[in-house]
């Protein structure tokens, strides 16, 4: 009888842990996607800043380039799988954004 309840115990706590990963893995591919929507042409780099920083389940990464700087947001829930790449000019002023 013990062994019986602990088995179910196990089998709806397992349930509820897949649910709530597949809302976090949800929630964080909008974070990824919904952000990456807001930085259009000519946005600053401290507003795209920012607004990354707002976000719950992101990891950004800035670096500069040979013609201004990149920043590339992802989750670690995704693996890399979804991100979001976004361009700058040397003035600091976004020149492109792609979500992958």
């Amino acid at each position: 009888m013990k062994r019986s309840v602990l088995t179910d115990f196990a089998a709806v706590a397992a349930i509820i842990i897949l649910i709530a990963l597949t809302f976090f893995w949800s929630e964080a591919r909008k974070e990824v996607i919904y952000l990456c929507g807001n930085f259009y042409p000519g946005v600053t780099k401290v507003s795209v800043v920012r607004q990354l920083n707002t976000a719950n389940l992101l990891r950004y990464n800035d670096e500069d380039i040979e013609f201004g700087s990149r920043i590339t947001a992802d989750s670690l829930l995704h693996f890399g799988m979804f991100n979001c790449e976004v361009l700058f000019n040397k003035a600091g002023l976004v020149i492109e954004s792609n979500a992958n």
